[in-house]
């Protein structure tokens, strides 16, 4: 692993802990998997979690972008769930890998999915089972195997070692089942606009970085992108987050602004800031 040459088309080479410690970790790219790790990987990254501002680990936030965040999720929800369905029409089993709270997954298990949903974070873990759902903190308790779906939303990005995960969910699947991946995209608009203010980077919770390259490099070998889906919120609630990390405060118009301009670059670049990759054993 070494490290890329800087330009505009590039990640920044540090970027800050906005959200919890205030440190520096440099990317450094990995010619292999085509993407950018975070370094040093902290050995405990539980404190990097322990955050009031960090939303998908909570079952009833506080505040107005908290809010926004609840509402523009239960959209995204009803939306990830028609994917779901027309990646796997006639498929019953899903795993969640990173469920969080259980948001999606109870969702799922109202849709009339099998569900079972895995989640490390012990507070996160213990909401989703408080409300009913069978939540695992380890992947060596999952039970359902093999699944029909593995969904993965904004998740691989904190994990620690991709090309072992893609092994274990191939050997997780079914015959014919899909993985369903959510990742930020570094080559969108945003984050070249913002730099190392790019919320998305997210170090070092995100432990990797990805662009669509990346995936490919990865999965390529062993799976098939059946289809891609640009997320488009993602680029206004990025941008905002990037906006308060760059001036220390909320500007809504900048962010905006910007996630509107990302948003119609990303049409003709097909680059958005976010992206779903649906994809299938080969």
């Amino acid at each position: 692993m070494g490290k890329a040459k800087h330009n505009s088309n590039l990640p920044p080479q540090w970027v800050r802990d906005h959200m919890v410690s205030g440190e520096d970790f440099e990317l450094t790219y990995d010619a292999e998997l085509k993407a950018y790790k975070t370094t040093p990987a902290p050995l405990n990254l539980a404190p990097y979690y322990d955050h009031p501002e960090y939303w998908s680990h909570q079952h009833r936030a506080k505040g107005f972008m908290a809010k926004v965040y609840g509402m523009v999720r239960e959209f995204n929800v009803r939306r990830k769930l028609r994917w779901l369905k027309r990646a796997a029409p006639n498929a019953k089993k899903l795993l969640d890998y990173g469920c969080g709270t259980g948001v999606f997954l109870n969702a799922a298990k109202e849709s009339g999915w099998y569900v079972e949903g895995l989640e490390p974070n012990a507070k996160a873990h213990n909401i989703a089972v408080q409300n009913g759902l069978k939540v695992c903190l380890d992947r060596k308790e999952v039970s359902l195997k093999p699944y029909d779906a593995i969904c993965l939303w904004h998740v691989l990005e904190h994990l620690e070692n991709p090309v072992e995960m893609k092994r274990w969910f191939q050997e997780h699947l079914s015959e014919r089942g899909v993985l369903i991946i959510a990742v930020p995209n570094f080559k969108s608009w945003d984050a070249k606009h913002y730099g190392a203010h790019w919320a998305a980077y997210d170090v070092p919770r995100h432990l990797w970085h990805f662009s669509q390259e990346s995936i490919e490099a990865i999965f390529g070998s062993d799976f098939s992108v059946l289809k891609k889906h640009p997320m488009w919120f993602d680029a206004f609630y990025v941008s905002l987050l990037s906006e308060q990390y760059k001036g220390g405060r909320s500007n809504w118009l900048n962010a905006l602004v910007v996630g509107l301009w990302s948003n119609l670059m990303a049409i003709f670049t097909k680059e958005p800031s976010s992206i779903t990759y649906v994809l299938k054993k080969r």
